[in-house]
């Protein structure tokens, strides 16, 4: 079955991508209608080939990292009133002949955002600090939202016209994707995974450390879970170390040591101390909760009005 490119729009954020961009662009031309990318303030001549090559270019200067560009690029595509937006890296590490397969279950209102998994279907090369680091990063999301995904940093993905009006969240660099996933799953929207290839042997492949990358993506989504879910983040651990606590404060009381290296005191200070902990997260736990029940009820009658 053809591809049907009318009122599909491509989306290229981009930084330093001359050696790549012009063929990033052709070739998300055969199956888009329009395609924009966002130079994130590149010193090389990323804007020059990519409107050559045909793409609408929208320059941010100074340079102010991914998730900027992004939103500015999804501002600029929804003035089109489209039908799928994708977003592709300019770096070609995804082949954009792919973009029918994502953009399939938006046209087909299926979804709402549609990622491409590089972790489903045929294996690919991946290194394996990648795939240690990928799991880790998906378990924080997941955590964050109401939906399971295996690649939560890709950002070959195609979002349809209800997701884009749903673009309010605020983000930083590369943390766009986790943050996206995490807030479209708590608006509702529907989230599904396609699988896709890369490949990694391209020139000036990665930005980012990846360790860098990580931490900082990690450090968000921690907050994140902190605020959305505190039962989980502080509610369960407090549960276990208030239990623990206990039990050692009572072993302590009948004289009965559970570490025979320790002392009768020293297990006692340490009873107490993990009661005391314990009963300090379960109370910022039912705090937090309380605060995002509060928010979240404001929020949908602001909503309503």
């Amino acid at each position: 079955m053809a591809h049907n490119k009318e009122g599909v729009i491509v989306l290229v954020p981009a930084f330093k991508e001359e050696l790549t961009i012009s063929m990033v662009v052709t070739l998300s031309r055969r199956y888009a209608e329009r395609v924009i990318v966002v130079d994130d303030g590149s010193p090389d001549r990323t804007s020059e080939l990519a409107k050559e090559a045909g793409a609408e270019v929208i320059r941010q200067d100074p340079n102010q990292g991914k998730a900027a560009a992004l939103i500015l690029g999804m501002k600029k595509a929804r003035e089109y009133t489209p039908k799928c937006v994708l977003m592709i890296d300019g770096d070609g590490q995804m082949d954009p002949a792919q973009i029918p397969k994502l953009a399939s279950p938006i046209l087909s209102s299926e979804a709402d955002l549609v990622i491409g998994s590089r972790f489903i279907g045929e294996s690919t090369d991946i290194p394996r600090y990648r795939l240690f680091g990928q799991k880790v990063l998906n378990r924080a999301t997941n955590m964050g939202g109401n939906v399971k995904v295996t690649d939560s940093q890709s950002g070959f993905r195609a979002l349809s016209l209800k997701a884009l009006d749903n673009m309010d969240f605020k983000s930083q660099s590369y943390n766009v994707e986790s943050d996206m996933i995490a807030h479209f799953s708590q608006r509702g929207l529907r989230i599904v995974e396609v699988p896709i290839s890369v490949r990694y042997d391209v020139p000036n492949g990665h930005k980012q450390n990846p360790v860098k990358h990580g931490f900082t993506v990690f450090n968000r989504m921690m907050s994140y879970i902190g605020f959305k879910r505190p039962m989980i983040l502080f509610g369960i651990p407090g549960i276990i170390i208030f239990i623990l606590g206990t039990f050692l404060s009572f072993a302590t009381f009948i004289q009965f040591k559970v570490i025979f290296q320790w002392t009768l005191i020293t297990q006692g200070i340490a009873g107490v101390s993990f009661f005391g902990v314990g009963l300090f997260l379960m109370f910022a736990a039912l705090i937090l909760n309380s605060l995002g029940v509060l928010m979240q009820t404001i929020t949908n009658n602001l909503r309503k009005d």
